[in-house]
């Protein structure tokens, strides 16, 4: 099965299956140079559009973006994609749903004037029966499959269990050997996520600022020793939050800490309160190096800044109050 994303065809020229005699060399050839290329895999990035029409002709994979949840295999001519990845994914959300594996051919075209991928010649003809084998089916496309479920659960998606899923699922057979090698392309890519998202961590605290209009956000970093900034700790307040504690909310404040797993460590101390129906309501929470009396303190007096509690009168602070003697000073430091 080849599957030929190509762009600026000759203007003037309409693509007809019936009248185009189309050149095989030239069709083998870009089959051959048609890679899927890991990044794109990775990366399904669909812009939103405010065209109803257009909306409606997205394909199932490009409206559910990433995960194992995956299309409901519709194709047919004329269907429009937003760019080449949207066009693969839905490829293979047809490979998945019918389970024909046979050497059929489908294109796909944008044209000079359009941004959109059209499918220009798509034949729904098939002369084989499932077995079971799928050449989509590489190692990037098992990770791309399973990516989000290996980042919620990855003790449990091992590759026997991968391997399981995928024959439960669309009875196709792959190798342990896949599986294993998906899995720790997945984590890799993870991994990888951490360090670009720290990288747009500015950008993430000024859209915070600008779609919440009077919230709170202060990124501390400081200077390693090659003069470069690192993270040192992050706060966020929403206005909305606060204000609506400070309205209709108890006047009181409790204060607990958790360790962060994974690649990047650290704290997350936050701040709680209690509202009318007696649930949880989230305050404030800051992300810092390590649990200490200086982040703490630093925490709390942000606290009484962005709630303006003033001396502390009328206001009630707690914590656990356990083995560490730094959270007794919390109650002391309003």
């Amino acid at each position: 099965m080849a599957l030929i994303p190509f762009t600026t065809p000759p203007i003037g020229v309409d693509f007809d299956e019936e009248a185009e005699d189309q050149d095989e060399f030239h069709i083998d050839k870009l089959a051959t140079d048609f890679t899927n290329a890991e990044e794109s895999i990775r990366h399904n990035v669909y812009l939103e559009s405010d065209d109803e029409d257009e909306e409606r002709d997205r394909s199932g994979a490009a409206r559910r973006g990433c995960g194992i949840v995956r299309g409901d295999g519709s194709m047919y001519k004329r269907q429009s994609f937003y760019n080449g990845i949207a066009f693969k994914e839905c490829v293979l959300d047809y490979a998945l749903a019918s389970g024909w594996k046979c050497m059929w051919k489908v294109y796909a075209a944008s044209l000079q004037n359009d941004s959109m991928f059209w499918i220009t010649l798509y034949t729904n003809k098939h002369i084989c029966v499932p077995n079971g084998e799928c050449e989509m089916f590489r190692v990037p496309v098992i990770a791309r499959l399973f990516l989000d479920k290996i980042r919620e659960e990855p003790e449990y998606y091992m590759p026997l269990k991968m391997e399981q899923t995928i024959m439960e699922k669309w009875k196709i057979s792959v190798t342990r050997g896949q599986c294993q090698a998906a899995r720790r392309k997945a984590l890799g890519w993870i991994e990888l996520e951490y360090d670009t998202q720290f990288e747009r961590l500015r950008d993430c605290g000024a859209e915070i600022l600008e779609a919440n209009q009077g919230s709170v956000v202060e990124i501390d970093t400081v200077k390693n020793d090659a003069g470069h900034d690192v993270f040192k700790r992050f706060y966020v307040c929403f206005d909305v939050l606060r204000r609506t504690w400070k309205k209709s909310c108890r006047p009181l404040i409790g204060v607990d800490g958790c360790f962060l797993k994974e690649k990047i460590k650290g704290q997350l101390l936050v701040a709680l309160g209690r509202d009318a129906n007696n649930a949880i309501y989230p305050i404030a929470w800051c992300v810092v190096q390590v649990e200490n009396t200086y982040n703490w303190s630093w925490l709390v007096n942000r606290l009484k800044i962005d709630l303006e509690l003033g001396d502390g009168d009328g206001y009630i602070m707690v914590s656990d109050r356990q083995k560490l003697d730094h959270r007794q000073l919390i109650v002391i430091i309003v």
